[in-house]
């Protein structure tokens, strides 16, 4: 049986506590007890791979036996204290000097194999070891005074209980906390006003559960509607999507659900599910909505790679289920640095040990190519499966492994569509805002944040003052400095916002067809043609006059294509060509297409920048590549100013700028809705 790691330490200390005890009596028997328990020892460590501290106390006992009953030397009794804690020491001092601290693999017994690699392990042991080490020099030294003052000995040797029991859990805590910024360690002022600055889904999200919280809540927003990226606007009976064709979050466990069912509301009366189908070489692969169909289904197509197929995907999913299990306790996943902050020290040191799967991907750093390269052969197969990471805007090999899991999501928990449209979503927790005694006001553009002595005050709204000591910005990071004032802002904080780089942008185009296209599956994704089309009139037949589909082409652009339209000697024409060129492809996919268009329109780069004041038109706010800057923390160094939406983390998507609202929500409380965990 595996000793526990205290266990394991008695075991290890019992020959030397019988040396002590006995010779402390003055019995030589006191030598030959601690050999035999060290012989029994050590044989014991050599059945599960070997111990330095049981090593080094057989050869300690071998030589005592040899020096007291084969030369009759007595110091090895009159001495013991001195003699063996110094011994003690010693090898303390040897196994820092090897790297191999002494504590490392008693602590190995109580702690998972996820834990042992990590630097915050094997550094907390080297300085459980020094402490030791020091200790056992203390003892030594005191064992050389007359009793009772000998005995002084003894609770120093208890400090070292008490802190090898306790000492881990605050210096793990500790560091995880030192990951956030040390500007972001302010409190939340204990006020009830808070303004949010922009209606996108994360400001959304933030301001409807507050306001549900008794917060006096304010919303303002540039725009004549709430929403961001997740509006719908109407041409001539036919309802298009700004930009969102799928939401996830809203599976068991998923924090659009968990929001959702916090504000009063059933998902399952406000969603339908989405489904999906890829085009490669020109055959259609229809996407099961069921994972263990969807892991079939692959293993049929590449039966050379049914194994590593099952099993990449088990472990995706066995990682993504263990990410949301906060989900329960706090709404959302967490960041590192706010694990211990919301559910306390002994919640994180288990952390790793209940999210193996989950916290072994995000401790390899590896990027989804390289996980795929080390599963796969078949280029197609790793193709399909980086389908998805135009969710992020990154390519496969720029695309960490642990961003992708949620997106994974969308197979195994699958991905759903508001009805009505996505504009549904945002008016539905704009009502939530105002029915719990909050307001959403649009076309308030904010034109300056009021800061004072490191504080926020409140904001100015078409030259109308709003005071607040809380402001939760739904902004694109980029614009803080012009927000908040350069001189507001510390020189290194303001560096990192100027080193921000922007996500990739988009072309979109927008048709109303005089055709019945129910019999496609309402999101395809062109593989060939580098394009998504989606026909959300196929998800609700509302969106379209009957007989009719709503469709939406979009392409994703480098963050450059926004200076290619905005300098265009023609802006129009550029606009018509690029819509022209994304129409021919799709009518690859839906022969006729073209000549049934009923009503066409486009947006540009530009287009996203005017509706969203998202800098280059980005459609995902910021990078989300493993190349680019990091984000910047969802607390600033401004007291009172929060950042929500997809320049925070999580990142981009309508369930990771849900998951940023959460967070800032429950932080403002300070984490009192926390449930016991």
């Amino acid at each position: 049986m595996r000793a526990s790691g205290w266990l394991w330490a008695a075991l290890l200390f019992a020959p030397w506590i019988a040396y002590w005890v006995l010779c402390g009596l003055g019995y030589r028997a006191g030598v030959l007890a601690g050999l035999a328990l060290a012989a029994l020892v050590y044989a014991a460590s050599r059945r599960v791979g070997g111990s330095m501290m049981a090593s080094a106390t057989i050869v300690y006992f071998m030589a005592a036996a040899s020096l007291t009953f084969i030369l009759g030397l007595r110091w090895l009794i009159d001495y013991s204290g001195t003699l063996g804690y110094g011994f003690l020491c010693a090898m303390c001092t040897l196994s820092l000097a090897i790297k191999n601290p002494f504590t490392y693999e008693v602590s190995k017994r109580d702690y998972p194999e996820v834990y042992w690699s990590t630097p915050e392990f094997r550094m907390v042991n080297m300085q459980l070891t020094t402490l030791w080490a020091g200790l056992f020099l203390a003892c030594s030294i005191i064992n050389l005074l007359p009793h009772p003052l000998s005995l002084a000995s003894h609770p120093l040797i208890a400090v070292g209980i008490i802190a090898s029991a306790i000492y881990p859990r605050v210096y793990v805590a500790k560091s995880m906390r030192k990951l956030a910024p040390a500007y972001a360690r302010w409190r939340p002022p204990a006020a009830r006003e808070v303004i949010v600055v922009g209606a996108g889904i994360g400001g959304l999200a933030c301001a409807a559960l507050l306001a549900k919280r008794g917060f006096k809540v304010t919303v303002l927003e540039q725009h004549y509607k709430p929403g961001g990226y997740c509006t719908s606007f109407k041409r001539k009976g036919f309802t298009f999507d700004a930009g969102v064709e799928s939401i996830s979050g809203l599976g068991p466990r998923g924090p659009v659900r968990w929001l959702l069912e916090e504000l009063g509301y059933s998902p399952s009366a406000l969603f339908v599910r989405t489904e999906e189908a890829y085009v490669i070489r020109g055959e259609w692969v229809r996407i099961p909505a069921d994972y263990s169909s969807f892991i079939e289904m692959l293993c049929k197509r590449y039966p050379s790679e049914a194994e590593a197929i099952r099993k990449f995907l088990s472990e995706a999913e066995a990682a993504y289920r263990e990410m949301y299990k906060e989900v329960e306790l706090v709404g959302s996943p967490l960041p590192e640095p706010l694990i211990a902050e919301a559910l306390g020290p002994d919640y994180l040191m288990k952390y790793p040990s209940e999210h193996p799967s989950f916290y072994r991907i995000l401790s390899s750093k590896m990027t989804l190519r390289e996980a795929l390269d080390s599963y796969f052969k078949s280029e197609e197969l790793k193709k399909i499966l980086s389908t998805l990471t135009g969710y992020l805007g990154t390519p496969p090999e720029e695309t960490s492994l642990a961003s992708m899991l949620p997106i994974f999501g969308y197979y195994i928990d699958g991905g759903y569509y508001p009805k009505g449209g996505s504009q549904a979503l945002a008016d539905l927790l704009a009502e939530a805002i105002r029915r719990h005694g909050g307001q959403v006001l649009t076309s308030h553009r904010v034109e300056k944040v009021l800061v004072e002595n490191g504080a926020v005050k409140g904001v100015v709204a078409r030259g109308k003052l709003f005071k607040a000591p809380i402001v939760v910005l739904n902004v694109n990071a980029m614009n803080i400095p012009e927000l908040v004032g350069e001189e507001n802002l510390p020189p290194d904080y303001l560096k990192h916002l100027r080193g921000l780089k922007p996500s990739v942008t988009a072309f979109m185009v927008y048709l109303g067809v005089e055709m019945d296209l129910s019999q496609h599956p309402p999101l395809i994704k062109s593989l060939d043609e580098g394009i998504g089309v989606v026909i959300n009139s196929n998800l609700d037949p509302s969106l379209a006059p009957q007989g009719h589909s709503s469709i939406s082409i979009i392409a994703l652009l480098p963050p450059e294509a926004y200076h290619e339209f905005k300098s265009a000697p023609d802006y129009k024409a550029r606009k018509q060509a690029m819509a022209d060129e994304l129409i021919a492809k799709a009518e690859r996919l839906i022969p006729g297409l073209r000549s049934r268009i009923v009503v066409q329109d486009a947006a540009t780069p530009l287009t996203f920048e005017r509706y969203t004041l998202n800098p280059y038109g980005a459609i995902y706010a910021l990078s989300q590549s493993t190349r680019a800057p990091k984000r910047p923390y969802f607390k600033t160094p401004i007291r009172g100013l929060y950042l929500v939406g997809a320049s925070t983390f999580p990142g981009a998507g309508i369930e990771a700028v849900v998951i940023s609202g959460i967070i800032a929500a429950n932080d403002i409380s300070g984490w009192k809705h926390v449930k016991a965990c």
